[in-house]
């Protein structure tokens, strides 16, 4: 497997962050900055000044997450390190060293039930606790310090408990009893690794091969002078496109124009997919209609055959409409639009395969509105193998539900492949009659 290094920057106060990169350090694969503040108000300066190419952005606590939130890259990773049952657990032992009994402690950032739960657990329920608890407010530092310091001045709480190292070192230095609620190294340890197995897989998704394919046809019956005229102008205006896109290939043909790049800058060219702005303006400037279908594969060629029948639906619906179909044979469209749908073929919690992979292909064959298939266009529709789809076939043939009617053009590259016809009225008869034996196999189990 391909090595992945992964860019992290971690967000805190010094003594966190260094907890946080002594940890990371078990990861191999990432290289690690960080950005330290002083008080926790000054993380989302730090965050918008940071201009570095950044694949995960590791907060220090909730606190900071929230007030950096607006300044991250949409195309960054995020995770914030909680505090939950373990470090609460600690800090409470800490505390019960120190006085050797559970006095009255006034929190703050941290979630209300697990604080109810663990005071349950150590059967001390009957001792009281504030909390200042919406970890999601945009926290005020100094306000959090007189809210602490007020409790005390009242005699309402004899500790205090924080999250924020600031707020810590500030009442620290005004003698109070203060406690810094810290992360054990497993939480850290484990709140790393899901943003690194996150990290790892929107690498894998960034590098996938993205195709785009633009129709562009005729409202007359004949393509005249006008047509052509306008043609050139949309190919150009699609291969100035394609500069943004970093197309590395681009291909005219019979009106369609195909570019290649990779998913990471498709989707930061068309902002996670929310922006066809140049598709509607081309449908816009010029009397000829264009349309786009884009297709997603782990190979070329399985990106533009999910193009092809991406540009389908697209013509399909109408002029100016694209349509996207993933790795996963999901239909999404028309993009763009308020109204854009996922349309899905498969459905995993199926157990009877047999019957699901007959149900797939039947619901295949009616998204794609065709009867005549080779094994090579079911095994790139279905995602699955030539040989399989080959023994679906021989099958369907063998109950009357398919035939063969022909060989493929000579024109495709090796051996032609035969060309089957489904009965579809047949295969659709088959498909329900299965479901309903399922279903009362299902039933007569209960």
């Amino acid at each position: 497997m391909a090595f992945i290094r992964l860019s992290i920057v971690v967000i805190g106060p010094e003594p966190l962050v260094n907890e946080i990169c002594q940890i990371a350090t078990e990861f191999h694969e990432v290289t690690i900055e960080t950005l330290i503040y002083e008080a926790v108000e000054q993380s989302a300066l730090l965050v918008e000044n940071h201009y570095e190419s950044t694949d995960i952005f590791i907060f220090a606590g909730p606190s900071p997450y929230y007030i950096s939130k607006e300044n991250l890259p949409l195309e960054s990773i995020s995770y914030y390190i909680p505090f939950e049952g373990s470090d609460i657990y600690r800090l409470l032992v800490k505390v019960y060293e120190t006085y050797h009994d559970y006095p009255i402690i006034s929190f703050d950032i941290i979630d209300a039930h697990y604080l109810e739960e663990i005071y349950e657990e150590l059967g001390i329920l009957d001792t009281p606790y504030y909390l200042h608890s919406n970890k999601e407010d945009i926290v005020d530092s100094n306000a959090l310090v007189d809210y602490h310091l007020n409790l005390l001045k009242e005699e309402k709480v004899q500790v205090i408990a924080t999250t924020l190292n600031s707020v810590y070192e500030r009442l620290k230095e005004l003698d109070t009893p203060v406690f810094l609620i810290k992360h054990t190294k497993a939480q850290i340890r484990d709140t790393l690794e899901k943003a690194i197995l996150k990290g790892r897989q929107q690498k894998k998704e960034e590098a996938q091969m993205i195709v785009l394919q633009f129709q562009m046809i005729s409202e007359e019956k004949e393509q005249n002078l006008h047509f052509q005229y306008e043609c050139k102008l949309i190919e150009e205006r699609i291969l100035q496109y394609g500069k943004r896109l970093f197309s590395n290939m681009n291909v005219t043909k019979n009106h369609v124009v195909t570019l290649y790049t990779t998913r990471g800058i498709f989707e930061k060219v068309t902002n996670k997919r929310r922006d066809f702005t140049f598709l509607k303006e081309l449908n816009e400037l010029f009397s000829v209609q264009v349309n786009l279908g884009i297709g997603i594969g782990n190979t070329a060629e399985s990106a533009t055959y999910n193009a092809k029948n991406a540009l389908e639906f697209s013509i399909k619906k109408g002029k100016g409409s694209c349509f996207l179909i993933d790795e996963q044979k999901r239909v999404h469209g028309p993009l763009g639009t308020l109204h854009s749908i996922d349309y899905t073929l498969l459905n995993s919690k199926d157990e009877n395969q047999s019957s699901l992979t007959l149900r797939k292909f039947y619901a295949w064959l009616s998204m794609m509105r065709k009867k005549e298939v080779t094994t090579r266009e079911m095994s790139m529709g279905m995602n699955t193998s030539e040989r399989h789809a080959a023994r679906i076939l021989k099958n369907l043939c063998e109950k009357n539900m398919a035939n063969i009617i022909g060989k493929e053009s000579i024109s495709q590259r090796g051996r032609p492949r035969v060309v089957y016809e489904i009965n579809l009225i047949e295969l659709r008869k088959h498909v329900n009659e299965k479901r309903k034996d399922e279903i009362r196999s299902i039933s007569s189990n209960q």
